[in-house]
């Protein structure tokens, strides 16, 4: 995980109200392409607030 991930995290968890560690965990299980789902999900959750 690179430092942009980790930020984009960062705020998602707590735009979330979520723990940040247990998110990041869960990061790091997934694969590539589910990577980059995820990715782009979280950008739009976070570009709406």
């Amino acid at each position: 995980m690179n430092a942009k991930t980790a930020k984009i995290l960062g705020k998602y968890a707590t735009f979330k109200g979520v723990s940040e560690k247990q998110l990041k965990r869960d990061w790091l299980s997934l694969s590539h392409i589910e990577k980059d789902k995820k990715r782009q999900e979280i950008l739009k959750e976070i570009a709406k607030k």
